[in-house]
């Protein structure tokens, strides 16, 4: 047997790069702190819920109650014109609530936010889980990377729907990981006028992308299994 053929007379890979391979895509890990009760917003950050009215209350939001603190919650709201005054988020029995009307100007925002800790060039799916409410609003969700004292938006997506009441109503989007800090912020905007509305999340996870390659087998008639490879074409002793 010649060593320098790619494949045995038996079918046996002798050269790398041979097997045919088949991607499984698994998600793994929890990058986010999902914490209750007063330790979610708050106890580590005592300056967490923050007051705007600036044209970008997103950015206004991070550069004035910066998230310094890992894995702990900030909020804001917008709380005057241009906007219609919203109120701030709030959390109970192991739910978010975001709240939003519009009575005349912009409609209010309201978010939260959090300082992730991460591996930098990683992806990563976030998953939320919305319910309650039966006013149509939409969810912002962003992932911003810090640099000093400026922010750098790397996710900017949205969901605008009703938001009915299901424990199956579950937003999810991907990211990479610019740096092993990047926040996620999460709003919530409504048109809604009569009265305040709001959107209860209670679920929030990231969760780290992880790719497999596995050798894709075939089976024999006689039950036997046998890694699939590629064929050289080009080399006739291959085909003989």
């Amino acid at each position: 047997m010649d060593n320098n053929e790619q494949i045995s007379a038996r079918g046996v890979a002798q050269q790398s790069g041979l097997e045919i391979f088949s991607s499984i895509i698994n998600y793994t890990g929890q990058y986010v702190n999902w914490s209750i009760g007063d330790s979610a917003i708050g106890s580590s950050s005592p300056a967490s819920v923050y007051t705007t009215t600036a044209t970008n209350p997103y950015t206004d939001s991070l550069i004035n109650n910066p998230p310094n603190v890992v894995n702990a919650w900030y909020s804001y709201y917008t709380s005057g014109s241009p906007y219609t005054a919203a109120q701030s988020p709030a959390f109970a029995a192991s739910v978010f609530a975001l709240y939003g009307q519009k009575t005349g100007g912009n409609p209010s925002y309201s978010g939260i936010y959090q300082k992730l800790s991460l591996v930098t060039g990683n992806d990563y799916q976030i998953n939320i889980r919305k319910s309650d409410s039966t006013l149509t609003g939409t969810i912002i969700v962003q992932v911003y990377t810090p640099s000093e004292d400026e922010y750098t938006l790397v996710l900017d997506t949205s969901y605008t729907a009703p938001v009915i009441a299901t424990t199956d109503a579950i937003f999810s989007t991907e990211f990479t990981a610019v740096s092993a800090n990047d926040i996620l912020m999460v709003s919530f905007t409504t048109d809604y006028s009569a009265g305040m509305g709001g959107i209860v999340i209670p679920e929030i996870s990231i969760q780290e992308k992880q790719e497999y390659l596995i050798p894709v087998y075939a089976t024999d008639r006689w039950g036997n299994a046998h890694k699939v490879l590629r064929r050289n074409l080009g080399n006739p002793r291959l085909n003989e």
